[in-house]
């Protein structure tokens, strides 16, 4: 009789785990994706994904302008004269 689907599997992910090549997977058995980069606004303390550029300027335009310029907000996204 040859060895079922289910069996097979789980001899390619024991003989992964032992070679430690096995990306982690889900219970239903999708991958874990990596979390994505954030940085957070010296302002006010809010977490955003830092490659969205846009996202991050729209969020600064939300504080004063002449007191917090997206410069001041995200230092390491947006270097300028505001962060000296």
């Amino acid at each position: 009789m040859p060895i079922s689907k289910k069996s097979k599997i789980q001899r390619e992910h024991r003989k992964a785990e032992a070679a430690g090549t096995r990306a982690p997977v889900k219970p239903n058995g999708l991958p874990v994706k990596a979390p994505k980069p954030t940085s957070i606004c010296v302002n006010c303390r809010k977490e955003i994904v830092n490659t969205n550029l846009k996202q991050l300027e729209l969020h600064a335009e939300t504080h004063d302008q002449k007191v917090w310029p997206k410069e001041k907000c995200w230092p390491k996204e947006f270097p300028g004269t505001a962060a000296a």
